[in-house]
């Protein structure tokens, strides 16, 4: 098991109460876990913190735990599968992980994972399918947030100089209080993507929408803002200095400030002064 040590112990914590596994449950930890990736797949539950320590703690029956629902290969920790058992369901597998560095996150599936505050160099976050990502707090250099189907990514505190956010699908993306330079966002389908706070005036915002999604970035004021409509979704931002805006289609983009604007609609999009 790629010198991992394992051993069964009982534990009773917080987190296992909170996803409803019962305290008789059996439980591994696993120790010197050398990763920096994670890949949940199906509709597991995961909790993942950052510390010192490299550990992870298995919690679920018995015939589950025997089929080590868990593997690595290279610096990338799978959960939720199993190498000897492929394609097998570890829906009452609960996972509880703790590693120094995260740099990517992967959510396969209909599962949860909720990222407790997290200070890393560079983080992606990837939801395909249903699932949800909830993060307490994220601080990164550069956030990379990307939904392909209908699942949720949701970030309560963010610090990142560069925010890239993708959503193909019906996804959701929503950040809360938000400290940035520069966000790129793009919809395609559906989808929605906001932020309920900004903390300072970003340098740029980019917004792409093909489809009916919409950007609501209204609390986030900026230097510049190039967005792009096609289709009838519809985009927001605040206060802004520099205004590029295109829309094909019926999609309308509302703004706040007195920017200099340079705008092409073809179609009855429209473009709105939030006063």
């Amino acid at each position: 098991m790629n010198k991992l040590f394992v051993a069964q112990v009982w534990l009773a914590g917080s987190f296992w109460l909170m996803c409803g596994v019962g305290a008789q449950a059996e439980t591994l930890h696993v120790k010197d876990l050398d990763v920096s990736e994670v890949r949940v797949f199906g509709s597991v539950e995961v909790e993942i913190s950052q510390g010192d320590e490299r550990e992870l703690f298995v919690r679920g029956p018995q015939k589950a735990l025997e089929k080590e629902p868990f593997y690595v290969r290279g610096n990338t920790l799978f959960l939720g599968d199993s190498a000897s058992y492929p394609n097998q369901s570890f829906a009452d597998v609960k996972y509880k992980l703790t590693l120094p560095d995260l740099t990517d996150l992967r959510l396969a599936g209909s599962g949860d994972v909720f990222l407790k505050p997290m200070a890393v160099h560079e983080l992606g976050i990837h939801v395909d399918g249903s699932g949800d990502v909830k993060a307490f707090s994220v601080t990164a250099q550069s956030l990379v947030l990307r939904i392909a189907g209908s699942g949720d990514i949701q970030v309560a505190d963010v610090n990142a100089p560069t925010i890239e956010m993708l959503v193909s699908g019906s996804g959701d993306i929503a950040l809360g209080k938000t400290e940035t330079e520069v966000v790129e966002s793009t919809i395609t389908g559906s989808g929605d993507i906001s932020i309920e706070k900004g903390l300072v005036t970003a340098d740029s915002i980019d917004l792409r929408i093909v489809g009916g999604g919409s950007i609501d970035l209204s609390a986030l004021s900026a230097l510049k803002a190039d967005i792009s409509l096609i289709g009838s979704g519809d985009a927001a931002v605040g206060e802004v200095e520099f205004l590029d805006v295109a829309i094909i289609g019926s999609g309308d983009i509302f703004y706040s400030g007195d920017p200099k604007i340079d705008s092409s609609i073809l179609g009855s999009g429209d473009l709105n002064r939030r006063r």
